[in-house]
C-alpha cells in the first residue's frame, strides 16, 4: 500500500470517528433511521427544531464518496416528511365517527316514529315501515293502552379506499365496522306520540396511512315525539350521551406503538322529519324529508409515546408524549328519500327504498410535514358531500304477536367511500 492510500485511509477513519462522536443524523435513505429513534426522542427528535432535520452530512457523503446528499435525521426521514403517519386517528376518522353514529342513532328513531305514525296505513297485518339507511324499525303496539316498546339494530361495514402507496403521502384509506342496538318506550296520546330511547353504540376503523386504529364505545339517551296531521307526519328528537374511545398509532421512528386511552367524548344530537304515506292498490308508497345532526366533543388529551429503549454513545434516551387538542367532530345531513313496499298478504312483506343525503361532515385533518418533501402527490380528505342509498328488505308477519324484519342497504356515490348495513328487528306483542 503506498503512502497516498494509506494518508487517505487514515483520513476516512478520522472523519469516521468524528462522524460517531457528533452522532451525525441517520443515512439519508433511512425511513426509520439507523438507531430505532422515536420521532419524539427527547435528545434529537426532529420536533426539537430545525437542526434535527436540516442536512448535516452533505460534506462526509463527498468525503467518503458516497454519493449520498440531502436530508438526514436521526429519528429517520419518515417522522419529517410524513403528515398524516403522525397524526392521532380521531383527527383523521373524528367525523366519520359522528356519521356512522347519527345514522344509527337518530335513524333508529326516525324509524320507530314514522312507522308508529303511519300505523294502519298499510293493508298487511297493521304494519308500516320505514327506511333512512339503518334499516327498518318495527315497534310493538297496542300493549297497554297506547303504551309500545320497541328495538332496533344495525350493523355496518365501511371503508375509505382514498389511493394509499407509503407513510409519507397522506390519505385517508380507512376499514370500519360500527354497530348500534336501540330499546325504546313510547305512548300514545290521540295523534301524539312520547317516548324515551336508548342507544348503544360501537365502532372499530382501522387508519392505514398511521397504522392505528380507533375504537368508540358508548351509550346516549334522547327523548322523541310524533304528530299525525292526517295528511303528513312530523317528528323530531334529541338526545345526549357519552363515548368512550381509545386510540393507537405507530412510532415512524421508533416503529413502536402510541396509545390514547380513557377519552370520554361527550354526544349531542337532534333530528327532524316530515313524513307521509299513499296508499295504491297493493302499493305504498312513503316519501320522507329528514335531517340530522350529531356532535362528537372530543376532549384534549395525551398520546403516550413508549420509551424507545435507545442509546447513542453515552446518552440513555427517552421520548416526549404528545398533546392532541380537543375539537368537536359533526356530521349534519339533510335527506331525501322514498320507500315502495308491496302488500303480498302473506308473511314477507317486501319493499325497495332509495334516498339522497347532502352531507357536511369535518373533515380529515392532518399534521403538518415538518418539511417538504417535495412531491406533489399528497392528498387531502376525501370530500364528504353527499351520498345515495338504496336497499330494501322483507317485513316479516310470522304471527299476530311476533313480528319483525330484515333489511340490508348500501351507500355509494360518496368520494372513496362505500358502506353496508345489515340491520334486523323481532318484535313481541304482548
Amino acid at each position: 500500500m503506498n503512502i497516498l492510500n494509506k494518508i487517505m485511509l487514515l483520513l476516512v477513519m478520522i472523519i469516521s470517528l468524528i462522524a460517531f462522536n457528533m452522532k451525525l443524523y441517520a443515512n439519508p435513505s433511512a425511513a426509520n433511521g439507523d438507531y430505532g429513534l422515536s420521532c419524539t426522542n427527547d435528545a434529537y427528535g426532529a420536533h426539537l427544531g430545525t437542526e434535527y432535520i436540516e442536512a448535516g452530512n452533505n460534506a462526509l457523503a463527498k468525503t467518503l464518496h458516497t454519493g449520498s446528499s440531502g436530508y438526514g435525521v436521526y429519528v429517520g426521514l419518515d417522522c419529517v416528511y410524513s403528515g398524516a403517519g403522525r397524526t392521532n386517528s380521531s383527527a383523521i376518522v373524528g367525523g366519520e365517527i359522528a356519521r356512522a353514529a347519527a345514522n344509527a342513532v337518530v335513524g333508529a328513531v326516525s324509524n320507530r316514529l314514522a312507522s308508529a305514525m303511519n300505523m294502519h296505513s298499510h293493508a298487511a297485518a297493521n304494519m308500516s315501515y320505514s327506511s333512512n339507511g339503518s334499516g327498518i324499525g318495527m315497534a310493538a303496539n297496542h300493549i297497554t293502552g297506547g303504551l309500545s316498546v320497541w328495538t332496533n339494530y344495525s350493523s355496518s361495514s365501511f371503508e375509505n379506499d382514498q389511493t394509499y402507496t407509503g407513510v409519507r403521502l397522506d390519505s385517508n384509506n380507512y376499514d370500519a365496522d360500527a354497530s348500534a342496538m336501540t330499546i325504546g318506550i313510547d305512548k300514545r296520546l290521540g295523534n301524539l306520540i312520547l317516548g324515551v330511547a336508548y342507544t348503544g353504540f360501537d365502532s372499530d376503523i382501522d387508519t392505514t396511512v398511521n397504522g392505528g386504529t380507533i375504537s368508540t364505545e358508548g351509550e346516549t339517551v334522547g327523548i322523541y315525539v310524533g304528530m299525525n296531521t292526517g295528511a303528513i307526519t312530523i317528528s323530531a328528537g334529541a338526545g345526549t350521551g357519552e363515548y368512550e374511545i381509545e386510540t393507537t398509532r405507530k412510532d415512524l421512528g421508533s416503529l413502536k406503538t402510541i396509545k390514547a386511552s380513557n377519552i370520554t367524548a361527550d354526544v349531542t344530537y337532534y333530528h327532524v322529519n316530515l313524513a307521509g304515506t299513499v296508499n295504491r292498490g297493493k302499493l305504498s308508497f312513503s316519501p320522507r324529508l329528514a335531517y340530522r345532526n350529531f356532535d362528537l366533543d372530543l376532549p384534549a388529551f395525551t398520546d403516550i409515546v413508549p420509551n424507545d429503549a435507545n442509546t447513542i454513545a453515552t446518552d440513555t434516551l427517552t421520548t416526549a408524549d404528545i398533546s392532541v387538542s380537543g375539537k368537536t367532530y359533526s356530521s349534519d345531513m339533510t335527506e331525501a328519500g322514498l320507500a315502495v313496499a308491496l302488500s303480498t298478504g302473506k308473511k314477507l312483506i317486501p319493499y325497495i327504498d332509495v334516498s339522497y343525503v347532502t352531507e357536511d361532515t369535518t373533515s380529515a385533518a392532518y399534521q403538518l410535514e415538518r418539511t417538504t418533501d417535495g412531491t406533489a402527490a399528497d392528498l387531502g380528505a376525501s370530500n364528504s358531500d353527499g351520498y345515495v342509498t338504496y336497499g330494501g328488505g322483507f317485513m316479516l308477519n310470522l304471527s299476530s304477536k311476533v313480528n319483525g324484519y330484515v333489511a340490508v342497504t348500501e351507500t355509494t356515490n360518496r368520494e372513496d367511500f362505500t358502506e353496508t348495513t345489515i340491520s334486523g328487528s323481532l318484535k313481541l306483542k304482548f
